[in-house]
């Protein structure tokens, strides 16, 4: 197996932090957190949107990848704080070659949010060690075509009765081959269990089979750059392009039509006029190039199909790249709006 690195990022919005009947009063905090299974090897990347300087107690700020919430102190019932604050997170993973897109619909992505507590000043002082008194865990349903849209109130347990509003978005914005190491599952481990091992995997299939398919064979060195792949070969390369750009393509296009939506819904918001592709034009022409640039030179042929999937796959990521920052920022204005009423 041969495999692919996909980039799937998550944009996680905390609003209002609603105490219903909490028994104690003290400072509170929400932490937040990604987990991806251990048998999918990936990479995780935190971050806070808009934030530059150091963090504080009166600060959101990210540590081990989670993200902690601004310390925020609870005196009455009913009372409630209004937080505003929205984190990043981009998670690389290693993907079946072959089945893509099975393999993202598959992942099962979960969002975890808990809930600390202390009712010392001097506590403070050593944020991480803060106790943590109630958790929650959100399963998100991600699919790469139509990305993940939700608003949810996350309500804690009875002891710790308290509910924070939460907007979930996420979206497929890059595939392309893998670019960076990832830790393993280790090979005595049992149902992902076990210790990691970060390095190269040692995998059955070369990335000219993925692309070629199972029939290719690698020239001699007595062929040199003479050697042509059969017909075969080449329409299974076209293919396994056409169906990256595709996935790709239905991610650009779930992400315009749901800030279509939301323009629509409140026509107030930051308008911005956003090129619309045609999926099957668009398709049509990345294809179309390919296959120029491989008659054209087709000597180099491993490095002409090589290239012409990074740069297809360049161009959507920048595409899709570009409408998912434009919609993240139109989303908090959107909330920001809801919170006003």
């Amino acid at each position: 197996m041969s495999e692919v690195q996909g980039t799937v990022e998550f944009s996680v919005e905390l609003h209002k932090f609603h105490n219903v009947d909490l028994f104690q009063r003290g400072y509170y905090q929400i932490r937040v957190g990604l987990k991806i299974p251990s048998r999918i090897p990936h990479r995780l990347f935190a971050t806070i949107a808009g934030q530059t300087g150091d963090s504080s107690l009166c600060s959101a700020c990210v540590h081990e990848n989670n993200v902690y919430s601004r310390i925020f102190q609870i005196l009455y019932r009913n009372e409630e704080i209004v937080l505003n604050e929205s984190m990043n997170f981009r998670v690389h993973l290693l993907l079946d070659g072959e089945r893509v897109e099975d393999a993202l619909s598959e992942a099962d992505f979960q969002l975890k949010l808990d809930l600390h507590f202390t009712d010392s000043e001097q506590q403070l002082r050593d944020v991480p060690v803060i106790p943590m008194i109630s958790s929650r865990t959100l399963c998100l349903h991600f699919h790469p075509r139509r990305g993940l849209h939700h608003h949810v109130p996350v309500m804690f347990d009875y002891f710790h009765l308290s509910v924070i509003s939460v907007t979930v978005h996420a979206s497929l914005v890059a595939l392309h081959q893998p670019l960076i190491s990832f830790a393993r599952p280790g090979k005595g481990s049992w149902l992902g269990k076990g210790n990691l091992e970060t390095g190269p995997d040692q995998s059955s299939m070369s990335l000219e089979n993925l692309v070629f398919g199972a029939g290719y064979c690698k020239p001699t060195s007595s062929e040199g750059s003479f050697y042509v792949p059969s017909e075969n070969c080449m329409q299974h390369a076209y293919k396994w392009h056409k169906d990256l750009c595709l996935l790709l393509l239905n991610a650009h296009r779930g992400l315009h039509m749901y800030y279509t939506l939301i323009m629509k819904e409140i026509p107030d918001l930051p308008q911005l006029k956003l090129e619309k592709l045609s999926v099957e034009d668009t398709l049509s022409q990345f294809c179309t190039e390919l296959q120029v640039r491989y008659f054209l030179q087709h000597f180099w042929f491993i490095h002409t199909v090589f290239k012409s999937i990074e740069n297809s796959d360049t161009d959507l990521y920048v595409r899709v790249g570009g409408i998912w920052c434009y919609q993240k920022v139109c989303c908090m204005f959107l909330f920001l709006k809801f919170i006003s009423f």
